[in-house]
């Protein structure tokens, strides 16, 4: 609602791992505003184990919040890749920007997430889903399920952080020949 309250009448909407969440949410309540969709990294399905996420709230509530992030860092990138290092450095830095409270408000927010791969095939605006083959926290498995039941998306494998000169020509591809 928020999202919503603050964009124009029509916008394009982008997004990566919880920001995808997000973006999609948005894009099944809005459909006439979202005019393009690009999605990173996210699960349109539940929780794939929200007891863990819940292991993971509980040490961040006991105080243990940057040994948390530094796990997280070495599964939301592929770290032998050429820019692992300097991406789950980035992840980090945001991390340590945003905080705690942030980190425990978006975890139970993902616990609680619905189900939306049912409404996928609803998304009409022309969808760019882009993914790490490598990807362990979000796996290619949903940008492949997406990918079939959204009509008009594409699907490139190349994760934003890691890759980002790809990342960047595959989206300025993509708003010149289908936005």
């Amino acid at each position: 609602a928020a999202v919503l309250r603050q964009a124009p009448p029509q916008f394009v909407l982008a997004g990566t791992s919880y920001g995808g969440s997000l973006a999609l949410e948005v894009a099944l309540t809005a459909p006439s505003r979202v005019v393009g969709l690009w999605l990173m990294g996210c699960n349109p399905g539940p929780h794939g184990d929200p007891e863990a996420g819940r292991r993971l709230s509980q040490r961040v509530a006991a105080g243990r919040f940057l040994d948390v992030e530094d796990e997280l860092a070495s599964t939301i990138v592929y770290a032998p890749g050429a820019n692992g290092a300097a991406a789950g450095a980035a992840f980090v830095r945001m991390a340590r920007r945003l905080g705690s409270a942030v980190f425990l408000n978006q975890n139970a927010s993902l616990l609680a997430r619905p189900d939306r791969r049912d409404r996928l095939a609803s998304i009409q605006c022309p969808t760019l889903l882009i993914w790490g083959r490598e990807d362990e926290f979000a796996g290619i498995a949903h940008a492949d399920l997406m990918a079939s039941r959204i009509p008009r998306a594409r699907c490139g494998h190349l994760p934003s952080l890691e890759q980002p000169a790809a990342v960047t020509d595959a989206v300025r591809t993509w708003l010149h020949s289908d936005i």
